[in-house]
């Protein structure tokens, strides 16, 4: 298997490419440190064995990243199939489908776009190198990525391998998923512009575009994946540099809630379509209502010849009452609201062992027990 089919095939070996890309961005990081004795030592402020962020990298944010493709791209296959049978997009507008559809897939699969991420992805490792001189030159903090030669800063051969292979590789892969999000949402935006056959009484209360809410939350593994790097660098923050908790809570929350906005914003594509729907919908079910609640007041109220149970008006009545209730729930986004909270939870996630900096995992346990009780 060739290295450029294991970091951007989906080819069903998700196994192998998880374990392969892990072990080259975080073995050799491993033995290097074993070799040049900073793995776990006293004499430098942050060993191997306790700096976070290359454990984050290589053994949580590979593997979700290789996951993500075995979970939004069927997600992408499932859509684009259901807007070509299920008869949202009629006929007419095919065409126009295909080609935001093959328009998505070459954008996401563009070779110098793909070159342009590799560059992007080596220049951010640089910063990250930024980052820990900084913290030694600054804090004194020293670390098992650098040491002095010569009264200079320079990598160790731990930190050369950081610096060129586990962080360009991980980036690559990010920043690969974040150019597929743009892509996907530019194709919603031309899928916005079709002309859709959308029914207000859609039991999805989207018209029947409900299927783009669930779908889209899925990209929030790709902000997991942000919410895993920040949480690591805060982690060192706490631990090395003299930060507190009460300093970051509100970068965590400003986190959060700027992702759910940003996953869920390409839905709002789709708002003008549907409130004019509902207008519309409601104003026609309004006036149906009308007539159906006269007939009925007319048949059992003024004409008393015939009983309850001898008639369907009563049934028929019923019916058109929960049509009504769907029409008058109807969403103006294609999104349920309890996704909102799910997504803001599956965020908050990696940010909680950062509470473990501070106090020990029973602290915490009996903090919440003391909040439940």
């Amino acid at each position: 298997m060739k290295i450029t089919n294991l970091i951007l095939s989906n080819d069903g070996h998700t196994g192998i490419r998880i374990l392969t890309l892990s072990g080259i961005a975080w073995l050799p990081l491993v033995l290097l440190t074993l070799i040049e004795g900073n793995f776990i030592t006293d004499d430098i402020t942050i060993p191997f064995v306790k700096d976070v962020v290359p454990y984050i990298r290589g053994l949580v944010i590979i593997p979700l990243l290789v996951m993500a493709d075995n979970v939004i791209e069927p997600m992408i296959t499932r859509i684009v199939r259901y807007l070509r049978v299920s008869g949202i997009v009629p006929e007419s507008e095919q065409e126009r489908l295909n080609n935001a559809v093959n328009r998505m897939a070459y954008l996401m699969n563009i070779k110098w776009i793909q070159i342009i991420i590799v560059i992007l992805a080596i220049l951010v490792s640089w910063l990250l190198r930024t980052d820990y001189v900084d913290m030694w030159k600054e804090e004194k903090v020293t670390s098992w990525a650098l040491h002095l030669v010569n009264g200079e800063v320079h990598e160790t051969m731990a930190g050369l391998w950081f610096l060129l292979v586990t962080s360009p590789l991980v980036s690559f892969l990010f920043y690969r998923w974040i150019w597929r999000f743009i892509a996907w949402t530019m194709f919603l935006y031309r899928v916005s512009r079709l002309k859709l056959e959308l029914y207000a009484s859609h039991t999805d209360l989207a018209g029947g575009l409900g299927i783009f809410g669930g779908g889209q939350s899925l990209f929030g593994i790709l902000f997991m994946v942000m919410a895993a790097m920040i949480s690591s660098q805060l982690a060192n923050n706490l631990l090395y540099e003299g930060e507190h908790l009460v300093d970051i809570r509100l970068i965590v929350m400003v986190f959060i809630i700027m992702s759910v906005i940003v996953i869920e914003a390409p839905l709002l594509f789709f708002t003008r379509k549907l409130f004019k729907l509902k207008r519309v919908a409601l104003a026609e079910y309004g006036a149906l209502q009308h007539q159906i609640s006269g007939d009925f007041h007319h048949h059992w109220i003024t004409d008393e010849s015939k009983k309850l149970v001898d008639s369907m008006q009563p049934s028929a009545m019923a019916d058109y009452s929960a049509v009504y209730e769907i029409v008058s729930n109807m969403r103006i986004v294609p999104l349920n609201p309890k996704v909102i909270i799910v997504l803001a939870v599956i965020l908050m996630l990696p940010f909680l062992p950062l509470a473990l900096t501070e106090q020990s995992f029973w602290d915490v346990l009996k903090m919440i027990g003391d909040s439940v009780l």
